[in-house]
């Protein structure tokens, strides 16, 4: 074996290797962020269990999920008066499955003019939320 006979040394063109190393790498990147997208996904359960204590601006779910560790509450505000709506928040309090509070979540719902519609997504750091109740407050109590 003499010194020239490493493959970085050389002379001849060594692209077939790198392609093949290069598809390799993209082959396995996708393999594992699908893989993974896919695990955490499945990992989300709906909540299905929640009651909405507000009247003016009315209030809409359109999806609640949850871990055992985190989840997301998205949705609309409608403001269905004459009025304009200013300041205030929307207040989910959040429950486990034997209904002990573990926490609160605000959004500031802001200016709301009549027939005005805003989408609104919360999301959250609790432990086993199985399902929250949604109310107005004037002021956020976790400030």
């Amino acid at each position: 074996m003499s010194y020239d006979d490493f493959w970085f040394i050389d002379q001849r063109v060594q692209t077939r290797n790198l392609r093949r190393w290069l598809i390799w790498f993209i082959l396995l990147f996708a393999f594992v962020t699908v893989g993974t997208y896919m695990a955490v996904k499945t990992m989300y359960k709906d909540i299905t269990a929640y009651e909405i204590r507000v009247s003016n601006p009315s209030v809409t779910i359109t999806e609640a999920k949850a871990t055992n560790v985190n989840g997301y509450i998205k949705g609309e505000i409608i403001n269905n008066g004459s009025e304009t709506i200013s300041g205030g928040y929307l207040c989910f309090v959040l429950f486990n499955e034997n209904f002990e509070s573990v926490g609160n979540e605000y959004i500031e719902i802001g200016t709301l003019n009549p027939q005005e519609t805003k989408t609104f997504e919360v999301k959250f750091k609790r432990d086993n939320v199985d399902r929250f109740i949604v109310g107005l407050a004037d002021t956020n109590a976790q400030n």
